[in-house]
């Protein structure tokens, strides 16, 4: 599920501060590793492929001075043992943006090593209190079927004792007479419409993404910060 640049920033400089740790998961680019560096953020991410992590550490650290570098980690894991990875961030981060892309998780392991809860309540505990939680996810089709994640999604964010802030429509093409025009896609989005499907999100689905925010409650209130609402068009 991509992530655009215009998308990356807005969530950045809205929901963290500068020397703020911003913690990417499973990141199929480096849009958001990028942009993090470039508003002085500190990033941690954590990826399942070596070539995926060897671009994501490139694009972070170039034309960069070292000071800059020493804010960027790039880490290597397998799926389920992402957030075991991340452990010794736990608390600490302003921002953690994670992808549900189908129905199907992996079992994970938690932070602390143990059999894991769901992703969701995993990324919840990297938070700092105020911190956001936000879900990049869309339209599943199960046994043929479309299939709406946001009420789990929001539901299991709850159960994790997070606020439900907002949901953004993130569109990742230029709309013109209220249609997406897939031909002006970015080149990554468009160049999968000639590759195979998956079954679980229709191509024809792929031009948006469903953004949701949550935040963690600060220890002295119930809620913490917000978000701009609205559509995403970038």
């Amino acid at each position: 599920m991509p992530i655009t640049g215009r998308l990356a920033r807005q969530l950045i400089t809205t929901c963290s501060r500068a020397g703020d740790l911003v913690v990417d998961v499973h990141p199929a680019d480096h849009m958001v590793v990028v942009n993090a560096v470039v508003f002085g953020r500190r990033v941690s991410a954590v990826v399942v492929d070596h070539a995926v992590a060897g671009v994501i550490w490139t694009r972070a650290i170039s034309g960069r001075d070292i000071a800059d570098r020493h804010k960027v980690e790039v880490r290597v894991a397998r799926a389920e043992a992402a957030y075991t990875a991340l452990a010794y961030r736990r608390g600490e981060a302003a921002l953690v943006v994670v992808r549900r892309t189908c129905e199907a998780e992996p079992n994970t392991t938690s932070i602390d090593g143990s059999p894991g809860e769901s992703p969701l309540i995993e990324s919840a505990a990297l938070l700092a209190p105020g911190g956001h939680l936000v879900v990049v996810t869309g339209m599943h089709l199960i046994e043929g079927r479309p299939r709406d994640p946001m009420p789990g999604l929001i539901g299991e964010a709850q159960r994790a004792g997070l606020v439900y802030l907002q949901h953004i429509v993130a569109v990742h093409g230029p709309i013109r007479r209220r249609q997406i025009v897939l031909s002006l896609l970015p080149a990554h989005i468009a160049a999968r419409r000639t590759q195979a499907v998956s079954p679980h999100v229709p191509m024809a689905l792929r031009a948006h993404a469903d953004v949701l925010i949550f935040s963690k409650p600060l220890r002295s209130s119930a809620s913490a910060g917000s978000c701009p609402g609205g559509e995403e068009h970038s």
